[in-house]
């Protein structure tokens, strides 16, 4: 169970977190059309090092999920107002996907509340990335309407063969049910997805940052993580062989033990 968990005020919504463990601030920042269930495999350990927080981006799972337009930039503006609310002042920022994009943005914009920075799975966005392909956005902005099996093979996206397979795969399955995301709030997310392009920023992020990416991921080429890399000046880059979008479900303790040492130096 969590150490506390509720709702705050964020920049005019209502946003769920949850807080777990002790030590040095750890927040975590999901991708688009999921919620805190994607940090199953993470909170344990990490909460053993870090007060480790979670929440729902807007749009997403138990927070507010307003009819309007978001963007990134708004996005971080509702992280920088969840910290405050929590008496935060800096954090380690972990971002996935999506939540990658915001917290690149986060870091380059509210560099006093950072202290280090792990991007996952993610990208520069803009011209400057390797964009996903055609059938792939095709597959993920495809309308379930609550189609099981539509939804299985846009959740199998992220996962390889193998994993499909598992029990834990129908897990997730279950808790993406049980946390039903409106059509217009998954398109209000995706948009400000494709319309994030960091580029310039990256040359203004000050946090040691830890790149982490699997070179199987059909859904953000790794190759942007090479391209992060080369752009942030104070990074290290890691790479996973074979593995999909959402690696660290799949295979946790590399991941936990990469990130918890990056974190931990210094």
């Amino acid at each position: 169970m969590p150490n506390d968990f509720g709702y705050a005020s964020t920049n005019g919504i209502s946003t769920y977190y949850e807080v777990h463990g002790t030590g040095p601030a750890l927040v975590l920042v999901e991708g688009l059309g999921v919620a805190t269930w994607l940090w199953e495999k993470q909170i344990e350990a990490f909460a053993r090092h870090f007060t480790t927080i979670i929440y729902d981006l807007r749009g997403s799972g138990n927070s507010d999920k307003p009819n309007e337009d978001y963007s990134v930039s708004l996005f971080a503006q509702d992280l920088e107002a969840l910290l405050s609310e929590l008496n935060v002042e800096k954090a380690h920022v972990l971002g996935v996907s999506l939540g990658g994009f915001i917290a690149q943005h986060f870091a380059a914009n509210y560099p006093d509340r950072v202290d280090r920075l792990v991007l996952v799975s993610t990208a520069p966005g803009g011209e400057h990335q390797i964009p996903m392909s055609e059938e792939i956005v095709e597959q993920l902005l495809v309308s379930t309407k609550g189609d099981q099996q539509l939804i299985r093979e846009k959740m199998g996206l992220a996962f390889s063969n193998d994993f499909r397979a598992t029990e834990e795969f129908e897990d997730l399955l279950n808790h993406r049910s049980k946390t039903k995301q409106p059509s217009a709030s998954f398109l209000s997310q995706a948009k400000a997805g494709s319309a994030f392009d960091g580029w310039h920023d990256l040359k203004n992020i000050q946090a040691p940052t830890l790149i982490v990416a699997a070179s199987g991921d059909l859904v953000v080429s790794s190759g942007n993580s090479i391209l992060l890399n080369n752009q942030i000046e104070n990074s290290e880059l890691v790479i996973y062989p074979g593995l999909g979008h959402q690696f660290f479900v799949e295979a946790p303790e590399p991941f936990n033990r990469d990130v918890i040492k990056f974190l931990s130096t210094g």
